[in-house]
């Protein structure tokens, strides 16, 4: 049950992705890293659209958080690259190719040795105050860290990546907060009321969501989506281990084979996501084509 909310949750994050996609790269770029951002983008019904995939992904992600550990259910949501494929592939009435089908097995076939051979067992869903404030403050102070370097980059793709990054840090530590949250929201909901993770919740999943439409506005769906979609299971996944006593078999003879599972996933994720049924075919933007149409009849104009 846990992996079939966790899949479900995937495919609805994949049609978030490429619906937010489609109207956050065209954002005015004087919002960019703006809360107003999103105030402009909820005036695009597309972009609501993929706000509402998002809920019902963060909902179902939530259920299967409430059955299951970080440490099973982030892996999983890297299958989102893997949904987005068809999804995208149906947008553009165009098929899959040789080379999208081979990082879908990789996928597949990462993510289910890793889970097979590892047995991540449930671990804890609260850890003591000092471990919430470190784990919190260096979740945090990574994800800024990244901002900071991407703005420093020149390059749009790098920067696209970077902020994706920071964006994929949130999203893990909002993944541990919910778990927490879960956890107490039934047991003792007055000590839920009085304690701070659920308001950092909400400031992470917004300056998250804020961060996640800036790297799309930025550069192109190829250099945004892997780091987020990678790194957030990766956060996710570390802070269950070092934090929440969730623990993978890590016998000499389990340990090869889960690193093994763990990079054919990433790989076959990245080239899911350098597809161009995910970024968009090649060449440069619309916009940019547009300009570029107007300078070339000018310089027409001139020459008669």
């Amino acid at each position: 049950m846990v992996l079939l909310l966790a899949f479900a949750a995937a495919l609805c994050f994949a049609a978030a992705y490429v619906l937010q996609y489609h109207e956050a790269h065209e954002a005015p770029r004087g919002l960019f890293l703006s809360p107003r951002l999103l105030v402009e983008l909820s005036k695009h019904r597309i972009w609501v659209g993929g706000i509402a995939a998002m809920i019902v992904g963060d909902l179902l992600q939530a259920a299967a958080l409430g059955k299951g550990s970080l440490a099973v259910v982030e892996p999983v949501l890297t299958a989102s690259l893997l949904f987005a494929l068809p999804l995208s592939a149906a947008w553009r009435r165009e098929r899959l190719r040789p080379i999208e089908w081979s990082g879908a097995v990789m996928v597949s076939a990462g993510l289910g040795l890793l889970l097979g051979v590892g047995s991540p067992s449930t671990g804890s869903s609260d850890m003591p105050m000092l471990q919430w404030v470190l784990v919190t403050l260096a979740a945090w102070g990574l994800s800024l860290s990244l901002v900071s370097a991407g703005l420093r980059l020149p390059s749009p793709s790098h920067r696209a990546a970077l902020i994706g990054g920071a964006a994929g840090v949130l999203f893990g530590l909002q993944d541990a907060l919910t778990r927490y949250c879960l956890h107490w929201v039934d047991k003792d909901f007055f000590h839920l009321v009085v304690s701070w993770q659920p308001y950092v919740l909400i400031v992470t999943a917004l300056y998250g969501l804020t961060l996640t439409q800036s790297a799309y506005e930025a550069g192109s769906l190829s250099a945004a989506l892997p780091p987020m979609a990678l790194g957030e299971p990766v956060i996710g996944i570390l802070i269950g281990i070092v934090a929440l006593n969730e623990t993978f078999d890590t016998s000499i003879t389990s340990l090869p084979w889960e690193a093994f599972g763990a990079v054919v996933m990433v790989v076959g994720a990245w080239l899911l996501a350098r597809s161009p049924l995910v970024c968009g075919p090649a060449g440069p933007p619309p916009t940019e084509q547009l300009n570029r149409m107007l300078h070339h009849r000018e310089r027409a104009a001139t020459r008669d």
